[in-house]
């Protein structure tokens, strides 16, 4: 027998809707409460589907799994509390997900946190044809509700998922995850879809998004979806399924509305570069609490080392070319650990927020446009287009000379395109460091073997090493997951 559970036990509401006014919500029965109006609705989906405060951070290891991370032993009593929470994810051990919700459940139930931003989705477009408003504000919340359940989805199957493409990969059979799309629930547990399966209902529903956002999106705030954002994260998801044509074809609508970029050359304010969310050039969407990144295990809270037992690594740090800007402006040191390079993303060159009340971590950023076009192009002259050589040389090059400086900038002009492939991915990876890429890039690009070193005791280190295709690539589904639904199957 199907029902809606009632909206505030079903999401968790009552922060969002304590302070709403009585007409905003009906309650029919002791099951039920419906929003009544699309205002309501659009309260509902800054509060749920969105994820921007500090209670709502999705995770805080994810960028621990990749080669841009080192650990760095220390007898300090917080680092070595920092080393053995996070271990479990930097040694890439199958059950890392059920270790780190043992000592911190709010932001490492990454399954259960994304589940429930999507539920807040399913909520907005199951009632939003019920409510009354305009049609014009029905229509925007029904383009960003499906936007922004895309973009948690396309986590969803890259983290509990295989890549799309690759060698030993099989998308029309390989798990995914569950495809939930509505709030209505039935007693039957729902099974994992294909990884085609949920790239296909990722791509139609931001193809219905897009024409939704563009004809009444256009003013929303840059900490909501529109139009531009839709095409944006299209762009990324037809790169990841190896569609060419196609993440070009949005690139290109991208760029064409929002072309800037931040030229790291102007800035002038040593303390706290000047580029704020809000303000940005580059910010086309910005979404993730920043203590999502101040809490990091190599980051920092309040000026101390905030479990900063892990850091920027020595091997990534050393890709960087003489005077490009971006070591200085997106990564700090502090007076505690002058010889360690930690994360301080909130307050980079990238984003910096000076209202604490809503502040994004991470955002969509227009330099990943052009580097989706760049490895588009690159691909299409490895498959034999000679001229996509030019054009993702004139992208790479227009990025390097907002980010090097004036004096050492000069143009690359690398033709080969096996040897192009190989200078974009470290640019890609110089560019996108710490935003939730380059995990998901090393999947995409053949799951390359990759060696981690850990010491947990004074003396006596360890390296873990994770082989070219290894299964860990892809994560355990959590065992709390798989207990509550029995029609769920592990990943081997």
């Amino acid at each position: 027998m199907k029902k809606y559970f009632k909206i505030l036990t079903l999401i968790g509401l009552a922060i969002s809707f304590v302070s709403c006014k009585k007409d905003f919500l009906e309650e029919s029965s002791q099951d039920l409460v419906r929003p009544t109006t699309t205002a309501a609705l659009n309260q509902l989906m800054s509060g749920e589907a969105y994820a921007l405060s500090a209670e709502s951070n999705l995770n805080d290891y994810l960028d621990l799994l990749t080669d841009d991370i080192q650990s760095d032993y220390n007898s300090n009593a917080t680092i070595v509390a920092g080393l053995n929470k996070y271990a479990p994810v930097y040694t890439w051990q199958r059950n890392m997900i059920d270790k780190l919700i043992d000592v911190a459940p709010t932001y490492s139930n990454t399954w259960y946190n994304y589940y429930a931003r999507i539920k807040g989705c399913n909520v907005i477009l199951d009632y939003v044809d019920q409510v009354d408003g305009p049609q014009t504000e029905k229509d925007n919340l029904r383009g960003q509700a499906l936007a922004l359940r895309s973009y948690y989805y396309l986590v969803l199957v890259n983290l509990f998922g295989k890549p799309y493409v690759g060698t030993t990969v099989h998308p029309e059979t390989d798990l995914g995850v569950p495809l939930i799309l509505t709030a209505e629930v039935s007693d039957a547990p729902i099974a994992r879809s294909t990884v085609k399966e949920v790239y296909s209902q990722i791509e139609k529903d931001l193809l219905t998004s897009i024409p939704l956002l563009d004809a009444n999106g256009i003013g929303n705030h840059i900490y909501k979806f529109n139009g531009t954002a839709a095409k944006f994260l299209l762009s990324r998801v037809y790169l990841y399924m190896g569609n060419w044509d196609g993440s070009i074809k949005y690139a290109d609508a991208v760029i064409a509305q929002k072309p800037a970029l931040q030229q790291y050359n102007s800035i002038t304010t040593s303390a706290f570069p000047i580029s704020y969310g809000v303000s940005s050039p580059e910010v086309i969407w910005g979404y993730g609490s920043s203590t999502e990144l101040t809490g990091m295990p190599f980051g920092l809270a309040f000026g101390f080392p905030a479990k900063a037992a892990f850091s920027i690594s020595d091997n990534f740090i050393g890709t960087f070319e003489t005077g490009d800007l971006r070591p200085a402006y997106s990564f700090r040191t502090t007076a505690y650990l002058t010889s360690i390079i930690v994360s301080y993303k909130s307050g980079s060159a990238k984003y910096l927020t000076t209202n604490t009340s809503i502040s994004n971590g991470k955002a969509f950023r227009t330099a990943e446009a052009y580097l989706n076009r760049a490895e588009a192009y690159i691909q299409k002259a490895i498959a034999g287009d000679a001229s996509g050589i030019t054009k993702a040389l004139a992208d790479i090059n227009l990025l390097r000379s907002n980010r090097i400086k004036t004096t050492n900038y000069a143009p690359i002009t690398i033709t080969d395109p096996q040897e192009l492939f190989i200078y974009y991915k470290t640019e890609r990876r110089r560019e996108l460091c710490l935003e939730d890429h380059r995990w998901f890039d090393l999947r995409r690009w053949g799951m390359p073997e990759m060696s981690h070193t850990i010491q947990l005791v004074a003396g006596s280190p360890q390296t873990v090493t994770l082989s070219q295709n290894d299964s860990r690539y892809t994560l355990d589904v959590p065992t709390e997951a798989l207990r509550r639904n029995p029609n769920l199957i592990q990943n081997p």
